[in-house]
């Protein structure tokens, strides 16, 4: 029987996606040895040594979150497919019914990415943004004993996790944007591997993969055409992008940063989903122009 070992990076999260992965390929190939396997590093090398994996050939399909994607992958690797789209949006964990809009002053607000901290601190000046570790169940217990007044999560986090009770109300894209990506998982191939590129397309849903590349054409077009005009920390800039798709095939894609000035710059565009990549460097393109006329 072919074997097909899937591969994940470590952590409940990846391993939760992995396990829902293999289950769908399972039952769609009942034929072939679907085998889940988890490629153990430091979460800042993770996605790193899952391509390295790839590479050796010990895996034959790698899980990414799409906002863990690099702009370019590895010579010999292709995104294959992009599974359905989860909620993207963020959401606040907090209590006495507080929202962002009426965080005390100085509460202390657990956040998963530097990207994150800079938009928490642009539009809740007053809080303290504090980088939470992978572990939901550790953050959730700092939030608990009081060390945190509030967490700021992706949906998809503790959908994944299936904590779906903890979501009371989520963030619109103009208050918080998402990550280029969130709530997306793609399926990496080696571009030899014909039968692994047939098997990850199973699961490929192309509005997802349109809205993806519509926010990650936008982020890695403005990165590199305006870089220095882009506020980032510990090398992670402060765009956040957010597209969706009709059923007509048309997408809208919504685009926000904070310019180093402190400024913070949104933009809407719209056009048919098959110019994804198209819509999301025009976009760019403006926000190139608005921070040239700040």
């Amino acid at each position: 029987m072919t074997r097909i070992v899937v591969g994940n990076r470590d952590g409940a999260l990846a391993l939760s996606h992995a396990r829902s992965i293999v289950a769908e390929l399972s039952n769609e190939w009942p034929d072939i040895n679907i085998m889940q396997k988890t490629v153990a590093a430091p979460a800042e090398e993770g996605t790193a040594a899952l391509f390295g994996a790839l590479e050796r050939t010990q895996l034959s399909i790698a899980i990414v979150s799409m906002e863990h994607l690099p702009d370019t992958l590895p010579e010999g690797l292709e995104l294959m497919s992009v599974t359905r789209r989860v909620e993207a949006r963020s959401t606040l964990i907090h209590k006495d019914g507080e929202t962002l809009d009426t965080l005390s002053e100085g509460a202390r607000v657990g956040v998963p990415t530097a990207r994150d901290a800079l938009f928490l601190e642009a539009v809740a000046p007053g809080s303290e943004a504090v980088l939470l570790s992978d572990d939901l169940d550790e953050s959730l217990r700092r939030f608990a004993e009081d060390d945190l007044a509030a967490l700021l999560l992706p949906a998809a986090t503790l959908l994944g996790l299936d904590r779906r009770n903890l979501i009371e109300e989520l963030i619109e894209q103009e208050l918080f944007p998402p990550a280029s990506g969130q709530g997306s998982i793609g399926l990496v191939v080696r571009e030899d591997d014909d039968m692994a590129a047939e098997i990850a397309y199973t699961l490929h849903h192309r509005p997802s993969f349109d809205r993806a590349l519509a926010e990650r054409a936008f982020v890695k077009e403005l990165h590199e055409k305006a870089a220095d005009g882009l506020r980032s920390r510990d090398g992670e800039p402060a765009i956040g992008a957010l597209a969706t798709v009709t059923d007509d095939g048309e997408l809208t894609l919504f685009g926000s940063m904070i310019a180093a000035s402190g400024n913070i710059l949104q933009a809407v565009t719209s056009g048919e989903a098959a110019e994804a990549a198209d819509l999301g460097r025009e976009l760019a393109a403006d926000f190139t122009l608005q921070l040239q006329n700040l």
